[in-house]
């Protein structure tokens, strides 16, 4: 059996720091739900979460070398159900990365921004720059998250912008 890590982040810090020793439909669903109830990612209750594929033969995070590539390969949202980012970092055994800000359709205009921000506890809010293309309701990101968690599958090149982080 697969297991997962879940990490939900909100403005006072973490919220939920957990490990799902379930399948990876089930854990598909949960995230579905969580993604696509305005209650539950509000932007500022809750405005990330962080999903790992933990390796096999491991059941905890706790369980993983902090040197391992796979802590440091995930897929992540932030901002709200209504407008969020959808990001996926993948490592390499040799420690180096490449992280992504997914896309809904290809880049229409490359020189057009807007931003999604969400309240993370400091007096200004968090303000992230994307293409529009780049902003998902939970609905939209609910798919992407689908396919990482049950067949560790990236969205097709076209839909991915590398990122300097």
């Amino acid at each position: 059996m697969k297991y997962f890590a879940e990490y939900i982040v909100g403005r006072n810090g973490p919220i939920e720091v957990f490990m799902q020793p379930q399948n990876p439909q089930l854990i598909a669903e949960e995230l579905a739900r969580k993604l696509t109830s305005p209650g539950y990612l509000d932007g500022a209750r809750r405005f990330a979460v962080v999903v790992w594929a933990l390796p096999d033969g491991t059941t905890h995070m706790d369980d993983v070398p902090e040197s391992s590539p796979a802590r440091a390969t995930y897929i992540q949202c932030g901002g709200s159900t209504k407008a969020m980012s959808v990001e996926i970092r993948a490592t390499h055994e040799d420690d180096s990365y490449e992280h992504y800000a997914v896309a809904r359709e290809p880049i229409a205009d490359p020189d057009a921004w807007t931003t999604v921000t969400w309240d993370n506890g400091n007096p200004e809010p968090f303000s992230l720059r994307l293409h529009p293309e780049e902003v998902f309701t939970g609905e939209q990101a609910a798919p992407v998250f689908r396919a990482y968690i049950e067949a560790g599958a990236l969205p097709p090149t076209e839909l991915l912008r590398r990122l300097d982080v």
